[in-house]
Parts: structure tokens; sequence; C-alpha cells
């Protein structure tokens, strides 16, 4: 997501991470934390599965990962496949190479680089280059302690490989996927990610369906969208992209496509921020078609609660730097189990179960 997300520890522990050998994990499951990984080894390589926390109420998705070797230690890191920088959030800085990203909602992280092993969902990831950052936006107060990009390295603001990136590079994984299933509060489902493919039992297979990234995506998961429909009426989007992002919680449009959206429902009113405010009664079908399936938003998901009497829309607007380029984020993922094959450079989705 272009958007962001604090921590301390012994600044002792980074500069020793690498001293001590590190054993690999053995099959296992790793249970997280109450806010919310199951892993199998074929020889070499692995597929690892791992429950995932939720900011509540649906607002971000977030697991655990372990850094360091000799006394390592567990961090919950958000999850962001709209972004290509791995961080942490130190109290105090080392002397390193200089580190920095800012977010699209103007949330902005600075610090040192440091690189280490970490393992996420029982995986093990060797010299991983991540963010140390000590100065971070006031506006930063999440549950979590860091940031993962989950985009391709290209998205990098500081020449990072992923995590994931490395993981293919080393031959680790069954596949070169990584899937996400994202619960709902209100139904207090369970949120999943799985490295090295996808999990059977999360979605019905033959529902699967893939559409590949736009040549020109730089670095992100930006596929076609072939169409909006909003109570049974079509939006014109030939050309159109979005960029599949787990890190946003709302769907972003730029402005004259979230103002063509908003024409097709009655007594929804511009409030000039950003938001359209809609009456908290209503329910409205929307949907968007990829590859020719569509894929139904519930309408719970749709509308956002303000208060008791003031309710917005999930779709807002902004700048998103093209004039047809869409940000998709949780409140469309959740309705899907989505894969993203970086193998065959494609997003997939698929009914869930």
């Amino acid at each position: 997501m272009r958007a962001l997300h604090i921590f301390t520890f012994a600044i002792a522990i980074f500069l020793s991470i690498d001293a001590l050998p590190y054993d690999k994990p053995k099959v296992h499951t790793i249970p997280l934390k109450p806010k919310s990984i199951t892993r199998r080894r074929l020889s070499r390589r692995a597929m690892g599965s791992m429950p995932v926390s939720e900011q509540q109420p649906d607002v971000a998705y977030y697991g655990q990962i372990t850094f360091g070797t000799g006394t390592p230690q567990n961090f919950d890191i958000q999850f962001d496949t709209g972004t290509g920088d791995l961080f942490v959030l130190v109290k105090f800085p080392i002397d390193g190479k200089n580190f920095s990203v800012e977010y699209a909602d103007d949330t902005d992280v600075s610090g040192d680089s440091g690189k280490t092993t970490i393992v996420i969902a029982g995986i093990s990831v060797e010299a991983q280059e991540f963010g140390l950052a000590d100065k971070v936006s006031d506006d930063f107060k999440h549950p979590y302690e860091g940031v993962m990009g989950m985009g391709f390295s290209d998205l990098s603001d500081n020449e990072q490989t992923t995590p994931i990136t490395n993981l293919i590079n080393n031959n680790q994984l069954d596949k070169p996927q990584f899937s996400f299933m994202l619960g709902r509060e209100a139904d207090k489902s369970s949120s999943e990610l799985t490295i090295g493919g996808s999990n059977p039992d999360g979605y019905h297979a033959d529902t699967l369906t893939f559409t590949h990234l736009v040549d020109k995506n730089g670095g992100a998961w930006e596929i076609p969208i072939d169409n909006c429909v909003v109570d049974g009426k079509e939006l014109n989007l030939e050309g159109h992209t979005g960029i599949i992002d787990i890190g946003t919680t709302r769907i972003i449009l730029p402005p004259d496509d979230a103002d063509e959206f908003y024409s097709k429902i009655d007594n929804a009113v511009d409030n000039g921020d950003g938001s359209y405010t809609l009456p908290c009664g209503d329910t409205y079908e929307v949907s968007l078609v990829f590859s020719g399936k569509t894929w139904s938003i519930d309408p719970r998901d749709f509308i956002v609660e303000i208060n008791e009497d003031d309710c917005i829309g999930v779709v807002v607007y902004a700048d998103t730097g093209s004039f047809t380029e869409w940000h998709i984020g949780s409140a469309f993922l959740r309705n899907v189990y989505t894969v993203f094959d970086q193998g065959n450079r494609q997003v997939g989705f698929a009914q869930l179960a």
C-alpha cells in the first residue's frame, strides 16, 4: 500500500545477527498472537502457510516474522503487495546505508539498512536486506512494527530484493507464488498467507482465474480491468488497470472515474475530501470484472460507517498517478482468494471455500 505503519529492541542484536549459526526450521505450524503456519518440506523446496492478524476493523493485515540469528526476535509485520521495501521500527539508529520510504498517504520512514536471516511462514530467507527505521511520521500508530513489501523488487525505493524474490531466486519454494485469504471481522473469519503456492482448502479450484500483469507495471501487481458494475450499470473502463494491493483498505479511483462510479448511485454526495456520503441503511451491488470473470463485493465491505448516522462508500478518489489506474485494496480482496504468481507474472482470483 503506499500507506503505512513500532518497536524497540537492543541494537546489539542487529550488530551480531549473523554471528551465530541458524538451524533451518523443520516441518511445523507456527501459531500467531491472538490478533491473527504450517509448513511442509519437499527436498529443498517448501510451501508455508501462516495465520494473519487483522487491525480492526478490517483495516490492515499482518503476521509474525522472525529476524536474526543467535538470539532471534519476533515482530508483527504488515503485509503489503503495493510496495517493495521491508523495514522494522527501532529506537536507536545504527551506522549503515541510508534507508527511506515515502508512502502515498504522505507517511514516511527513514533510518539505516541492515542484513540478516528472517523466517516467514517457517521458511528461512538468508541475507535479507531490510530497513531499521528510527524516524517515522507522527501518524504512524498501528499494532504492527514494520512493513514487508510484496511487490516486485523493482518497486523498492531502496533497491532491496524482496523476501519473496530471494526465496524464488534461491529455488526454495514449491511454486514461485504466494496467496492470501483475508478474513472479515463481522464474520469472525480467519486470514492466512501461504508462501510457495496456495492452500486448496481455502478456495474452489475450478473457479481460479488468472489475469496477466500489464507490461509496464513498474514492479506493481497491475492487471487490466474489464469492467465495473454498480447496481447493474456498467462503467466504461476501456484501457483501465488495477493495482492489487493488500496494504490498501479502500478502492482508490482517479477523481473522474469516482464521479462516474457514484453517478450510478442515487443520493451519493461528494464530500470534497476524496469520499462520498451514502445513506447508511441502503445496500449496493458492486462487482469488478477481470478476464471475463465477475467478482462481487459484499455490501458490508462497500459501506463504511463513520458514526451512527454517517456512512461513506469504500470507493474513494485521489491522484493515483494515472487517469486510468485504480488501486484495489482489501475491501475487494476479502471477497476472493488471491494468488500472486510471480513466476508467470499474473494474479489469480478464486471463490472462497
